[in-house]
């Protein structure tokens, strides 16, 4: 019996999924799978990935009938006889699910699903895979608001978190632009994580950072991560007047690191399925103001384990940014709070465990 587990991903740039995908790879590897990870060459993805000691196998995945792509993924198949495949991206998860097809063994099909843009496809949950695992109950219920999509196809598949990684990486060095930056830069810190999209509220903070400069001129925020908003952002933060206190940092590894020294990390999203700074952030014992929003209640209970906050009003998040650095020590009981529920419900061997459950696979690789 194959202990391969194949692993696509078409998206260029690493955020939230991506760095989830690897920590499942990570996780399979222990025990005793052989996962590997169909990404397009000369990648963020791919680098992060060979960064981390993962295998790689070099796909373009150009569109979503990329005829190369799925003759590439279909001989790696036939070859190594994949008892499941995992996929995350629209144009990896047609290539593969078309390449399966092609085989006469192939793999138990399960996409990866961590929002839906638009309208949900019927065909495309009831068909085009075996299976869908979705990070919460939330992002569950309004797929199902369209009435054709098979119901038992799709699963609440919290995300794992490896919390004895993140306790390590918390240690490390930043890299040293950050940490010359933060020197120079010195004042109470709010970090946020995560992709440079829109729909992840970084406009409502540097709307925020201009009420609160008043009475914290010295105010920092730093923002890590990649994306399509960078343009964007950096004009922002030169029109409003606040290229000393924010810093657009880029992809930071390890992200631990900078959570860690936060004295509030912040989730504003005006929409997340999800969302995983947060609950890493928690695990740290780090403070955390997220929006009300999605799946991020499922994370987050308002007043015991952390502040939920209406997402886009920047009024409302500036009062409880303010709020929060007067009461340090309130903050710190939420974030402990945090701390121990998180670790007990977003363990990587829960999350492992329930993958290979739904492809009807042992919890360690047959040798």
């Amino acid at each position: 019996m194959s202990s391969h587990v194949l692993f696509t991903e078409s998206s260029p740039n690493v955020g939230g999924q991506e760095l989830q995908l690897m920590q499942q790879m990570r996780q399979l590897a222990l025990l005793g799978y052989q996962p590997v990870l169909a990404c397009r060459p000369g990648s963020r993805v791919a680098a992060v990935a060979q960064e981390q000691g993962l295998q790689v196998l070099p796909v373009r995945f150009r569109n979503s009938v990329h005829l190369p792509s799925i003759a590439i993924l279909r001989r790696w198949i036939a070859t190594y006889q994949p008892r499941l495949a995992i996929c995350h991206s629209g144009h990896d998860s047609n290539n593969l699910a078309m390449a399966a097809r092609l085989v006469r063994h192939r793999p138990f099909l399960l996409r990866s699903r961590t929002y839906q843009p638009g309208k949900a496809s019927a065909w495309s949950y009831n068909q085009l895979v075996d299976a869908t695992m979705l990070p919460s109950q939330y992002l569950r219920d309004a797929l199902l608001q369209n009435p054709a999509i098979r119901a038992e196809r799709l699963h609440v598949v919290y995300p794992g978190i490896d919390f004895e990684r993140i306790d390590r990486d918390a240690r490390a060095d930043l890299p040293l632009p950050v940490q010359q930056w933060l020197h120079e830069h010195p004042g109470p810190l709010l970090v946020q994580a995560a992709m440079l999209r829109g729909e992840k509220g970084h406009q409502t903070i540097l709307q925020a950072m201009v009420l609160l400069r008043a009475r914290w001129p010295h105010l920092r925020y730093v923002i890590a991560g990649e994306g399509p908003e960078l343009a964007h952002l950096q004009s922002e933060i030169t029109r409003l007047g606040l290229a000393d206190n924010v810093l657009l940092a880029g992809m930071v590894q390890p992200v631990a690191a900078l959570l860690a020294r936060a004295d509030l990390v912040l989730m504003p999203s005006s929409y997340e399925p999800l969302g995983m700074s947060q609950i890493e952030a928690l695990g740290l014992g780090v403070p955390v103001l997220a929006s009300r929003t999605g799946g991020i209640p499922e994370t987050i209970t308002d007043g015991q384990t952390g502040c939920l906050l209406p997402p886009g009003e920047v009024q409302a998040w500036a009062g409880a940014i303010d709020h929060a650095l007067l009461h340090p020590d309130k903050m710190q009981s939420l974030a402990q709070a945090g701390c121990q529920d998180v670790r007990h419900r977003f363990s990587p061997h829960t999350n492992t465990a329930r993958l290979l459950a739904l492809a009807g696979l042992a919890a360690t690789a047959v040798k």
